[in-house]
């Protein structure tokens, strides 16, 4: 897919690029739109470690507050020029409210009212951790102000234009399609429904080279990555697919696939025709 120049590079690419978890082609498109822009990938990295910082510093030590600090270590290497203290960061003229969430916690602090057991608050990792090789299943998107990731259950109407990425640390095989409220299935990745199931990247975060706009069948839109470690047909992956489809309960049971396979999925409802989702 190509890239519109004249959008600003999202937040969220700029944390991807600032741990390293884009793919080399990706990266190098973050960059040079970034040189366009004017700004520095390496002042960024920066600013988004110096930030880490200062809030893991406040972080218990906790096995799971050392994994994240591991984290943001990572982050700190990829840039030379250290920016220490807040006055870059909140004089930046760019948007780092999600950049700078690079790592982002939230803390389960004991209720008012209720019994105080004197535990180590609960810490809940939203963004960053530990690096996981579990497959992930992406959904982004196209707006007029960038792009915007979708979670499971989000809203979507008639028309919206998506892009599919997946992550898989441990590379496999993989495909991705969807079924949706019409009982129709459709192959996104790889083209042609013949042969096997291509390669996977071994990276954190890889992004299909095309958009799918969402047509106009009712209820919902399911998406799936289905990852083996071994080749496999896309017809199997299809098969599936179809027979799910055909049954009420397509919009949350699983895949029946054969041992061996890997399949996770994201869900997006439809708005009712002639519904405008607020952005």
């Amino acid at each position: 897919m190509q890239h519109d120049s004249k959008r600003q590079v999202p937040d969220w690419l700029l944390e991807r690029l600032a741990l390293g978890e884009l793919d080399a082609e990706t990266a190098a498109d973050v960059r040079r739109r970034l040189a366009t822009e004017g700004r520095s990938p390496d002042d960024i990295a920066a600013v988004v470690a110096a930030s880490n910082r200062e809030i893991l510093e406040q972080l218990p030590a906790t096995a799971t507050a050392t994994a994240i600090r591991g984290r943001a270590a990572k982050a700190a290497a990829t840039s030379d020029r250290l920016v220490r203290g807040r006055t870059f960061l909140w004089g930046a003229p760019l948007a780092l409210a999600g950049a700078a969430a690079l790592v982002v916690v939230m803390v389960r602090q004991p209720a008012v009212d209720g019994p105080r057991t004197g535990e180590t608050p609960e810490i809940i990792i939203d963004k960053g951790g530990p690096v996981s090789t579990a497959p992930r299943l992406y959904i982004y998107r196209h707006g007029a102000d960038g792009d915007q990731r979708l979670g499971d259950g989000a809203r979507v109407t008639h028309g919206d234009l998506v892009q599919l990425a997946y992550g898989s640390r441990a590379g496999g095989y993989g495909v991705l399609l969807s079924i949706d409220g019409a009982r129709k299935v459709t192959l996104h990745w790889p083209e042609k429904q013949d042969g096997d199931a291509p390669a996977l990247a071994a990276a954190g975060e890889t992004r299909l080279p095309s958009s799918y706009e969402l047509d106009d069948a009712p209820a919902f839109e399911r998406f799936f990555l289905v990852r083996a470690a071994t080749p496999f047909s896309v017809a199997t992956a299809l098969q599936a697919a179809r027979a799910l489809a055909a049954q009420p309960s397509a919009r949350k049971q699983s895949l029946a696939l054969p041992a061996g396979f890997e399949q996770i999925s994201l869900a997006l409802d439809k708005a009712p025709a002639g519904t405008k989702e607020l952005p």
